[in-house]
């Protein structure tokens, strides 16, 4: 990413309050090979942190955006927030008044976004429900939850709940994907272990797979994705110098060894699709391995051969005295509508638009 961008984002979040209703495109919305860059939900004293995101496309065409929203002055993992939603009519570029989707109910918050849509065709948003972080006296208690909606993301439902009480157990954005066999996975962790929530019958009910962990320590907010033969892909988030994978070879039951993958950096999460027309798989993780600049860059790459290995390594966030964090990517039409937030000035969510052939225009690594 150019110096230019760097300069650009800094300028954004600093006049981010300006930006608050609309979601702006910055001044290089026409630059470099026709990638758009928007500034979604700006920090502002009121919403200190917007967060955690996930985008899924409606029958109509529109796309229907949904984020954590902390609404209160702490924008900690614990504080106060509620899942706020817009939409756009035009692929991405501009969106509608901001509305909730779920409102807190929860003894800290609700947050994190996951869209997926069922057989009947309704819409699932999967979410956490946070009472007890961790930390502290009290027994650490976040639950996974479902809702659905049959007016294509106005009002959703009331909540089910997929994991029990007394436990601690989260996913991250953008998560949930259904197999060939109609099978549907929510990637989750227990703080310490990964495993999958299965369901067989479209989300009616629930039960938990086998947790896998590297050899060497925990690992948190896997992200999967299916491999051409059957076979399912997971990453893993973990403080041993990038991101671990494992391979299930039975749909998200079992996991075979978690190895380190060559997607190097820190501990955080990272995105993985597969994208449309190539059938290559996207990667977006931050690529700091080696660098004092903790989730600084935020990058992409691309496997041809179902993630054994990767190429096109390109910088899509990038910026001195900042760092990016939870990518969540959406294609629509030929573009990967990729979101994630920023450190800088408060934490404000950020959408870029990507052409999918940006993606592959770099020399191999």
């Amino acid at each position: 990413m150019t110096h230019t961008w760097a300069i650009r984002l800094s300028v954004a979040v600093m006049l981010a309050i300006m930006a608050a209703s609309m979601g702006i495109v910055d001044a290089g919305a026409k630059a470099e090979e026709d990638v758009f860059r928007l500034t979604i939900a700006p920090a502002t004293a009121q919403n200190p942190r917007n967060s955690e995101s996930d985008i899924i496309e409606l029958r109509d065409g529109r796309l229907l955006l949904g984020w954590t929203e902390f609404y209160a002055a702490n924008g900690a993992d614990d504080g106060a927030a509620r899942i706020v939603g817009r939409v756009s009519a035009d692929g991405g570029r501009t969106w509608g008044d901001k509305y909730t989707l779920v409102e807190n109910d929860g003894r800290c918050n609700v947050m994190e976004v996951n869209f997926l849509r069922l057989k009947n065709g309704d819409i699932a948003l999967l979410h956490l429900k946070k009472n007890v972080e961790v930390g502290g006296t009290q027994t650490p208690d976040c639950r996974v939850m479902l809702r659905t909606s049959r007016d294509e993301g106005r009002t959703f439902g009331p909540a089910k709940e997929l994991t029990g009480e007394k436990r601690y157990v989260e996913t991250a954005s953008g998560r949930a994907l259904r197999l060939k066999t109609g099978r549907i996975l929510v990637e989750c962790d227990n703080m310490e272990s990964a495993f999958c929530l299965i369901s067989d019958d479209d989300g009616a009910t629930w039960r938990e797979g086998k947790p896998v962990k590297p050899s060497g320590g925990g690992c948190w907010e896997p992200a999967a994705v299916e491999r051409t033969d059957g076979r399912v892909l997971m990453f893993l988030r973990t403080g041993l110098g990038g991101q671990y994978q494992t391979v299930s070879e039975d749909g998200g039951e079992t996991w075979g060894e978690a190895t380190l993958a060559p997607l190097r950096g820190t501990a955080a999460p990272i995105a993985i699709e597969r994208i449309p027309g190539t059938g290559d798989l996207l990667a977006i993780w931050n690529n700091d391995f080696g660098s004092p600049r903790a989730r600084n860059p935020l990058t992409a790459a691309v496997s041809r051969d179902d993630g054994k290995t990767w190429e096109h390594f390109r910088n899509v966030a990038d910026a001195a005295g900042d760092a990016f964090a939870y990518p969540s990517v959406t294609f629509a039409g030929d573009r990967a509508l990729l979101t994630y937030f920023n450190y800088q000035g408060g934490i404000s969510l950020f959408l870029q638009g990507i052409p999918v052939k940006w993606f592959y225009e770099s020399s191999h690594r």
